[in-house]
Formats: C-alpha cells, sequence, structure tokens
C-alpha cells in the first residue's frame, strides 16, 4: 500500500475523464511516487511550477509533452512508454481520435450497426401509406439529370468524366497538403535560452537538441564530452564516472564557470553532467577535468 506524506494524496480524477488520460495522469503519477520527490522538489528539477504541476497530476489540465518528458528525466526513469501513452492521451484530448458513437448508443438500421440490446419494436396497427411528398430542388435537379442521360448518353457520360475530374484533383491535392501537414510542424520552444539556461540541468530544460563538439579520455580512463544544445544555445560536460571524488567544470570567457563533483553514488550511475552555460560562441567553450578535488592537476580541452 502507497505511504503519501500529509497532504500530498492525490485527489481521485474526474470521472469525465477519457481513459487513455486517466491512464497518462496514472502514469505520471507512478513516475513521481517512485522517485520520493515532493511537488516542490519536482518543480525545482523540471523549470515547471508547482500549481502545474498540481494540475496535471489530478486532471485539471492536459500536461504538455515537454513536461512529460522533463518528469521521465528528472526521475531518471529509462522507460519511454510514458511519451506513447502522451501520444494516445493527446490524440483523444484533441479530438483527433474520438469515437463518434458514444458508449451504448444505438445506430439507425441505415448505418449498418444495430445494437443487441436495443429492445423489441411493440407490436402495432400496420401503419397506412405514406403519402406523396413533393420533391425538394435537389430531388428535382437529378430527376432532370436522369431525363438527360436518356436523351444524350455520350455527352452525359463526358460531362461526368470531366465533372469528376473537376472533384478529384482537388480532394488529392488537400489529401497530400494534410497528410505533410505534421512533418512541417514547428516543435515547441525550449523553456530557456542563452543566461536564462545558466546554471539548469540539461537533462530537465527540454533542450532536445545536443550535439557532442568534442570528446575526451582522461589519463585515469574518464570518458568525457563537451556538449552543445544549438536551440537553447547553451553547452555543459557529460562525464562517465570510473570513479567518485572527481570534478568537471566548464567555462566560458565573460560567463560564471559551472562545475559538479562525482559523488559516491554518482560514480555507480550512468553519467555525470554539469549545469548549464551560456554560449553564444560555442568554440570557446572550455572543459576542464580534476581526476581528484584533494589533488592538483586538470586535465583541459576545447571544441
Amino acid at each position: 500500500m502507497k505511504k503519501y506524506a500529509k497532504g500530498t494524496r492525490p485527489r481521485p480524477l474526474p470521472p469525465a475523464l477519457p481513459e487513455a488520460c486517466a491512464s497518462l495522469i496514472e502514469g505520471l503519477r507512478e513516475l513521481k511516487d517512485r522517485s520520493g520527490l515532493t511537488l516542490a522538489e519536482l518543480a525545482g528539477l523540471t523549470a515547471i511550477s508547482t500549481s502545474s504541476w498540481e494540475r496535471y497530476l489530478n486532471g485539471k489540465q492536459f500536461p504538455p509533452r515537454h513536461a512529460v518528458e522533463a518528469l521521465r528525466l528528472a526521475v531518471r526513469s529509462s522507460d519511454a512508454g510514458i511519451l506513447d501513452r502522451w501520444a494516445r492521451a493527446e490524440a483523444v484530448w484533441s479530438g483527433r481520435d474520438l469515437d463518434v458513437t458514444a458508449p451504448g448508443e444505438v445506430l439507425p438500421a441505415s448505418a449498418g450497426y444495430v445494437s443487441s440490446k436495443a429492445a423489441p419494436r411493440a407490436p402495432g396497427p400496420h401503419p397506412g401509406p405514406v403519402p406523396r411528398q413533393t420533391p425538394g430542388p435537389v430531388h428535382a435537379l437529378l430527376l432532370a439529370a436522369s431525363e438527360k442521360i436518356g436523351a444524350h448518353p455520350v455527352v452525359t457520360v463526358i460531362g461526368v468524366l470531366l465533372a469528376s475530374a473537376m472533384m478529384i484533383v482537388p480532394a488529392a491535392l488537400y489529401h497530400t497538403s494534410h497528410n505533410a501537414a505534421p512533418a512541417s510542424t514547428v516543435s515547441l520552444p525550449p523553456i530557456c535560452r542563452l543566461t536564462s539556461c545558466a546554471g539548469r540541468d540539461p537533462r530537465t530544460t527540454a533542450c532536445e537538441d545536443p550535439k557532442t563538439l568534442a570528446s575526451y579520455t582522461a589519463t585515469d580512463g574518464t570518458r568525457l564530452e563537451l556538449r552543445l544544445s544549438p536551440r537553447c544555445q547553451a553547452g555543459w560536460i557529460r562525464a562517465r564516472p570510473t570513479h567518485a571524488g572527481f570534478r568537471i567544470e566548464i567555462s566560458s570567457p565573460g560567463q560564471r564557470s559551472r562545475s559538479n563533483t562525482a559523488t559516491r553514488r554518482s560514480a555507480i550511475e550512468d553519467l555525470v553532467t554539469t549545469p548549464m552555460i551560456a554560449a553564444p560562441q560555442p568554440s570557446r567553450l572550455r572543459a576542464c577535468y580534476y581526476a581528484s578535488a584533494d589533488r592538483p592537476g586538470r586535465e583541459c580541452f576545447t571544441p
């Protein structure tokens, strides 16, 4: 049984919430609960306010994709299934994947489906003859067209072919442009840029386009990478720990340097990163490695 701190027990989800959205929110709650983070701690790691997380986790507001990704990175989860849940929930929330037939709704027989639960029609008097109705304008137009077809079949066939072409070509153009639209959709802007990224954790800022400017292997075998996000215009160092106690530092002229020291816990994790630093001129970034905080000497490299 899960235990929650006083005042942090999640509220029941709204009963009208679609199943796909409820599944997404339950997945987000599971990630947060397993991490042991409070809402305040989660907000600090993801740069998303506490009130926003409260609305996301209680089903009051649909969470954007960058928030889901930031939570996954903040709790260090390698399971990308939560992003699949988000895609299904977003399709339902936006109305792109809604079922037009409500649960239990009975369609008329002309629609090709009749519910097996529909009650049998009560017997009653046989209906009388249906009175003849005056044809409407569309019906009259169809009658006139049928008379023309009977009188001039060849000319009518040519006209039908031309009319069909006039309808098919615009429809094909629309279909092509409609299908191509998602490929040209502009992605969401990053959470920060340049100095607003300084000091932030690169794994929780939606700077999702990093590239490696330079790689370096220290004399003790520690592998280091100098990373840059062109969209965020910020850089950082990423290291694969070989032991605890080493320190990495990134600097640039006119910017406050940022560093991180590998602890005993981080030495057994996959990666250690420095906080980000603004990088208006990426070629001037400098990465330095200190094998031990207690010993002098460093190894530095640049792009």
